[in-house]
C-alpha cells in the first residue's frame, strides 16, 4: 500500500505516538528536567495543561487533514512538528549532557512516522501545501516551547 501524505493511516498513528511520548516525558520527569535549560521546573498542571490542549489540538487537525485536500498541509504541520520536536529533544541533550526525557519515544515513534508522511508530502503535496506546512509546524512547535519557557519562568 502506497499512502498519501494525508491519508488516516499515516496521520493517526501520530496520536498515540504522541500520547506515548507525553507518558515518557511525564514519567521521566520532564517539567524538573526542564531546570537545567529554563533555570526552574516546568509546573506540572502548565505541563499538563498544555499536552492537553496540544493532543485535542492534534485530534481536530488530523480530522481536517483527512478529509479535505486544501487541508493536506495540516498533516505535513504535524510530521513537521513531530520531526522539530526530536531534534529538541536531542539538542536538549546534548545541551544538558543528560537524558532528555522524551527522547526515546520521539526517536523510535516521531522518526519513523514522520519521515514517511515527509516523504510522501514530498513526493505528492501540491508545493504551496509543503510550504505551508513546514512553516506551520516549526512555528507551533516553536509556539508550545515559547509557552512552556515561560510557564517555568512564572
Amino acid at each position: 500500500m502506497r499512502w498519501h501524505y494525508r491519508d488516516r493511516g499515516l496521520l493517526w498513528p501520530f496520536v498515540p505516538a504522541y500520547v506515548i511520548h507525553v507518558a515518557e516525558e511525564w514519567f521521566a520527569g520532564f517539567p524538573l528536567w526542564l531546570t537545567r535549560i529554563v533555570g526552574r521546573p516546568l509546573p506540572d498542571a502548565a505541563f499538563l495543561l498544555i499536552n492537553a490542549v496540544a493532543l485535542v489540538a492534534m485530534i481536530a487537525a488530523i480530522r481536517a487533514a483527512t478529509r479535505a485536500e486544501h487541508n493536506g498541509w495540516i498533516g505535513v504541520a504535524i510530521a513537521t512538528i513531530a520531526l522539530v520536536n526530536t531534534l529538541a529533544h536531542a539538542a536538549g541533550a546534548a545541551l544538558t549532557h543528560s537524558y532528555a526525557p522524551g527522547l526515546v519515544s520521539a526517536v523510535v515513534l516521531y522518526v519513523p512516522l514522520g519521515s514517511l508522511a515527509m516523504i510522501r508530502a514530498f513526493e505528492q503535496a501540491p508545493r504551496a501545501q509543503l510550504e505551508r506546512g513546514l512553516i506551520a509546524g516549526v512555528l507551533l512547535h516553536a509556539v508550545v516551547f515559547l509557552v512552556a519557557f515561560l510557564s517555568a519562568r512564572m
